[in-house]
């Protein structure tokens, strides 16, 4: 082969082994679209919790419950102050801890399973009780509602009607978390799991009602595709009013613009009880579930019955980022599914087991900057 022959044949290797890579680029994005990950590479849906940093600690016996016995902490509101307003699964159901974890004021309420709280922008506060999540004696008598309160604990208003399951406009299946909307409203998940056999298996949703309890629309279904939910659970908008649905039973944060209209999933936050969004859109994401066996609907990812979800993943709470999804913290050696932070830099998580092994001293756990004293 001649020399020119030689130098030909390099350039058309080259040539050939470019379009190769370009290809090979082209697919590449083509299969991350399809894994679901919506733009975020697919490593990171497999987070090394290990490698991410820690900055913070538990506080330990925080709060002072005094005579009051803890119960599963389960629906949290920062007071802006350092401390919160808890609505836990004992009696009274309801208090409020200033920052040094004293009691400040308590409702004397009781629900059939403590579900979640949420305050208005009028500074009113929206308890929910799921009802019990197996065949218990309450179940068809007590809870599927949602409770509202003046800041004094006085009852204002009640939505769903006790131990009723349905998915209707004045009836809830199974209640499980609300929050305040931008625009002043309110909004709450409906569709538990574990939940009651004789219970609907079916019609887990979002609902919107104003703040003055009327219904407005309801969207969603149960399922596994965009749009569709199992299970949800936690409830948070961004900066940009977009809302992060704690899609729990999916193993999946679903991500919708203001018209309901599908942005993203993110699986990476591993399988979420619950989101919170800062200010400044740093995302908060609690994880009770993963690697654990817990019931679920026939058609769960991982099968029905007491199977071992979202498998390979650690209990925690992970913090990073609405904006692009990337991960920044991970707390680790916790299984909060309650949780909660305010722009101080408190983070609140809420166990509903293992209470008597924390060092909080109940279920309520505060976790602070390491710098902190």
């Amino acid at each position: 082969m001649t020399t020119s022959r030689r130098r030909r044949f390099s350039y058309v290797a080259v040539l050939v082994m470019a379009i190769v890579v370009a290809a090979i680029a082209v697919c590449g994005v083509e299969l991350m679209a399809q894994a679901g990950g919506r733009g975020l590479p697919p490593a990171i849906e497999s987070a090394p919790d290990n490698a991410m940093d820690n900055p913070h600690q538990m506080l330990a016996n925080w709060p002072h419950l005094g005579t009051i016995k803890s119960g599963a902490a389960i629906g949290i509101v920062p007071d802006g102050k350092g401390g919160v307003w808890l609505q836990h699964r004992s009696d009274p159901a309801i208090l409020h801890f200033d920052a040094s974890g004293n009691i400040l004021k308590r409702f004397e309420v009781t629900f059939s399973s403590a579900h979640g709280l949420c305050q208005d922008q009028d500074g009113n506060f929206w308890a929910v009780d799921s009802g019990p999540f197996g065949d218990a004696p309450d179940a068809g008598v007590r809870g599927n509602q949602v409770f509202k309160y003046s800041p004094d604990g006085k009852l204002l208003l009640t939505l769903g009607k006790a131990g009723v399951s349905k998915a209707g406009p004045d009836t809830f299946l199974q209640p499980s978390a609300c929050r305040a909307t931008p625009d002043g409203n309110i909004l709450i998940a409906d569709g538990h799991w574990p939940r009651p056999a004789k219970s609907p298996q079916d019609g887990d949703r979002l609902v919107w009602y104003t703040r003055d309890g009327k219904f407005i629309k309801e969207f969603g279904r149960h399922g596994r595709k965009p749009g569709e939910f199992m299970g949800p659970h936690g409830l948070a908008f961004d900066s940009k009013g977009r809302l992060f649905v704690a899609d729990r039973s999916n193993n999946r944060i679903q991500i919708f613009d203001k018209d309901m209209k599908i942005v993203d999933e993110w699986r990476h936050f591993g399988r979420p009880s619950n989101v919170w969004i800062l200010k400044d859109d740093t995302l908060i994401v609690s994880d009770s579930e993963s690697n654990r066996r817990i019931g679920g609907a026939e058609d769960a990812p991982e099968g029905a019955g007491n199977a071992i979800r979202n498998p390979g993943w650690k209990n925690g709470i992970r913090v990073g980022s609405a904006k692009d999804g990337s991960l920044r913290q991970f707390i680790d050696g916790t299984q909060p599914e309650g949780l909660a932070a305010d722009e101080l830099g408190n983070i609140f998580g809420g166990l509903t087991g293992g209470c008597d092994a924390s060092k909080s001293g109940g279920c309520l756990q505060k976790f602070v900057k390491k710098s902190s004293r």
